[in-house]
């Protein structure tokens, strides 16, 4: 054979095999983007999806074009179901859950920016982790489809064999982006499993030095009049946004655990976290100039049923509600949609600056009465905190 001829036979070789990792890596789609293949047993359980989400979530978004968003960190991506009816209208709105793992504000911030530009978005949920401005110079390509990546990396083919192997029918993420994260875990078995799980999870609630718990002091909430600065202009932008594009805008900060809020009072008190809901509410008031829009604020901190599952519970991981003091699973996202969008159960509430004072004084009031029915508490909260050494 000739030099010639075998250069071409060499390139024409390199080429059917790139095109051959090429054609496998669709079929099999590990990043769940091209889904013209989906069977149980081959391909439907996607465990390298939770590695990707930033190489194919936006992208999706793009593609998939849904008219319902979820966004925030993995506590968003862990916990609300992206299918619940409420937040789909009854199936009328196609849904995604745009939720990162180990995202921060400033991420989110630009998320949020890319969600809201979407053609046709109605609906977003936003828990917030921050109220200001950032920088979104690195995240100009939100939305682009890599095909080289998808298709030809070492990443996209590794991703594609683990897809095969393992189809246990244990999933780790739905087509709608909720992942499961540890809660099909097998190695999370019992309760000391959970418990040691939890304190890990826990550890920077605790502080060296805590005081008794204390009740809520009104006077050492800020109910000031936000300013237009630094500290807020990030929200107001997000606000603003949606109020021009009658989008549908659902604020609240994270739901916790009990056993957070308790560790929370006797580390830096609460008082802070209701100044921080002040906040966002009097944003949204201001912004929205005090007529009803499409902007509302909800919050589900508090002593209820939903937020207070044993660490003792004697349940597996699969069954709990919680897996650990942020990561709440979809049975409390569920729940806290029906409050928001089917006039469900009692969890969570409305806020504006006009209840927010009743507001208060009904969670306190609800505290109280949990805790006297509920002496677990303050035992598993110490649990916890010796676990992790915190000194308790």
């Amino acid at each position: 054979m000739s030099p010639r001829r075998y250069a071409i036979a060499l390139l024409a070789l390199l080429l059917l095999l790139l095109a051959s990792v090429g054609a496998f890596n669709r079929i099999v789609d590990p990043f769940w983007y091209f889904r013209d293949v989906e069977a149980r047993g081959f391909n439907l359980d996607k465990p390298r999806f939770p590695r990707n989400e930033r190489l194919v979530k936006s992208a999706l978004v793009s593609k998939l074009r849904p008219d319902a968003i979820i966004l925030g960190s993995s506590y968003a991506e862990v916990g609300f179901p992206a299918t619940h009816a409420g937040f789909t209208d009854g199936g009328r709105l196609l849904p995604y859950n745009l939720g990162l793992s180990g995202a921060k504000w400033p991420e989110i911030y630009c998320y949020a920016l890319f969600a809201l530009a979407q053609p046709g978005i109605r609906r977003v949920v936003l828990p917030l982790s921050g109220m200001a401005e950032a920088s979104c110079a690195g995240f100009q390509n939100l939305g682009d489809a890599d095909y080289a990546r998808f298709l030809f990396s070492k990443n996209a083919l590794s991703a594609s064999l683990d897809t095969l192997r393992k189809q246990d029918g244990v999933p780790l993420v739905t087509r709608e982006g909720m992942w499961y994260m540890q809660r099909y875990e097998p190695k999370i078995r019992n309760d000391t499993d959970i418990t040691l799980n939890f304190a890990n999870l826990m550890r920077d609630s605790f502080c060296r030095a805590p005081h008794p718990a204390r009740a809520l002091d009104l006077r050492r909430v800020d109910k000031s009049a936000p300013p237009a600065d630094a500290d807020t202009v990030g929200v107001r932008k997000i606000v603003r946004l949606a109020i021009e594009k009658k989008i549908h805008l659902i604020l609240m900060p994270y739901p916790k655990h009990v056993l957070h809020y308790e560790a929370e009072r006797r580390c830096q008190g609460i008082e802070e976290r209701w100044s921080e809901l002040w906040k966002i509410a009097a944003v949204v008031e201001q912004e929205s100039r005090g007529k009803d829009g499409p902007v509302e604020v909800w919050d589900f901190h508090g002593y209820r049923e939903a937020n207070a599952e044993r660490v003792h519970a004697g349940k597996a991981m699969r069954e709990r509600w919680w897996q650990d003091n942020g990561h709440f699973n979809h049975e409390v996202g569920a729940t806290a949609f029906d409050s928001i969008f089917s006039g469900g159960r009692a969890y969570g509430h409305r806020v504006d600056t006009r209840n927010f004072d009743g507001l208060m004084e009904a969670v306190e009031r609800e505290r109280n009465d949990f805790l006297a029915r509920n002496p677990w508490v303050e035992p598993e909260l110490y649990e916890l905190a010796r676990l992790v050494g915190a000194g308790w």
